[in-house]
């Protein structure tokens, strides 16, 4: 009796066992699978925005930093080799090379200034010289036909044949002097002798032009465009970086730092996008108005004359870089602002791009002192 039991029972037990999961089962477990699928994509997505925006802000801050560090350094060296023996006070450089004009005001920093916020550029100004850049002396007059200049007895010292040279005229009272007056840019076409520094006219000296199309200060050739007392400053090689925002003027997305270099001994100029996603770059003067050395007045209005230019001891400059991926949600709703003055904020505009409030925004802005200004004073 207890065997017949015994087999009674095996084929349900069986039969419980191969039923397997309910339905309700089924909808149970897959409902919290896909709740867990969806907690991790939640998760995912999460980490990948923030990831992102993270990635975003490190990239602005780094590219920030670089184009404002090479800005900085290359205004701290501005003006060497041209503000030594009064030269900033000669207002602008005339040069002709090759017949073609070259003219800019004579100073270590040009600000260009955007109209309406828009970018500004900066034009840097100094020689690259192979010796010490020291003024020589004019010892006799130069007329605007002549092809040399007489100068102290061995004051030539580093001067070579090939280098470029800037005719500064005198400020001393009582000389007879072609006015207005400015600068001028020429080649020595010869090593000096002890007292003789030549600038013939020669296909091999293009910054040499005849007395037809000189650009020595003058109308007929008797002027006399250098007085006794001017001065020499040998250059070497002239340094002319502009730097400025590429596609500023269209409005384009692809906003970047970029410099054109023009190269004195060719006459060409180059250009090489240095920082990418630098959307604007404001700068102003630092005037000192009242010799105390330290900047008293700051303005965006270029100086007048030649004394306002004497007075420009520093440069303030701001950046406004981006984010290089856009965020899918506005997170900027205002414009970033700067300080002109070192008090007074004002809007530095970002406004100039498309979806520009889809970006994430860093300004950077510092004082840059002009060291050989303050090392002449």
């Amino acid at each position: 009796m207890h065997r017949h039991r015994l087999l009674s029972r095996t084929p349900q037990h069986s039969l419980r066992r191969i039923q397997g999961f309910s339905l309700i089962e089924l909808m149970v477990g897959m409902t919290i699978g896909l709740l867990t699928v969806l907690i991790i994509a939640q998760v995912a997505l999460v980490y990948e925005g923030q990831k992102r925006t993270t990635t975003s802000g490190s990239d602005a801050q780094v590219s920030g930093a670089l184009a404002l560090q090479t800005l900085q350094r290359e205004i701290q060296t501005s003006g060497y080799g041209l503000t030594s023996g009064g030269t900033v006070g000669c207002t602008e450089i005339h040069g002709k090379r090759n017949g073609v004009d070259y003219l800019q005001p004579m100073a270590p920093v040009i600000i260009t200034d955007g109209a309406n916020g828009q970018p500004d550029s900066l034009r840097v100004l100094s020689s690259s010289g192979a010796s010490i850049s020291l003024p020589i002396r004019v010892f006799g007059e130069h007329r605007r036909d002549d092809t040399s200049f007489r100068i102290d007895q061995n004051t030539g010292l580093g001067t070579r044949q090939g280098d470029l040279m800037l005719a500064v005229p005198t400020k001393e009272i009582g000389t007879t002097q072609f006015a207005p007056s400015w600068c001028t840019l020429f080649t020595v076409s010869k090593d000096p002798t002890n007292n003789t520094i030549e600038h013939k006219t020669d296909a091999a000296w293009p910054w040499n032009q005849d007395p037809t199309t000189t650009a020595f200060p003058g109308n007929v050739d008797a002027d006399i465009s250098y007085a006794a007392g001017s001065h020499l400053i040998d250059l070497g090689v002239l340094v002319d970086h502009l730097y400025d925002i590429r596609d500023a003027a269209n409005g384009s997305a692809a906003r970047s730092l970029r410099l054109q270099t023009f190269d004195s001994t060719t006459g060409n100029t180059t250009a090489t996008d240095l920082f990418a996603n630098i959307v604007n770059l404001q700068a102003v003067y630092g005037r000192d108005t009242n010799a105390d050395l330290q900047a008293d007045v700051w303005t965006a209005t270029p100086p007048a004359n030649a004394a306002e230019w004497a007075q420009v001891i520093a440069i303030r400059i701001a950046l406004a870089a981006r984010s290089d991926q856009p965020e899918k949600d506005i997170v900027t709703t205002l414009a970033p602002t700067w300080h002109p003055d070192g008090i007074t904020p004002t809007d530095l505009r970002v406004d100039n791009t498309p979806d520009w409030q889809h970006f994430r925004y860093k300004i950077f802005e510092v004082v840059v002192p002009l060291r050989n200004m303050l090392w002449q004073s």
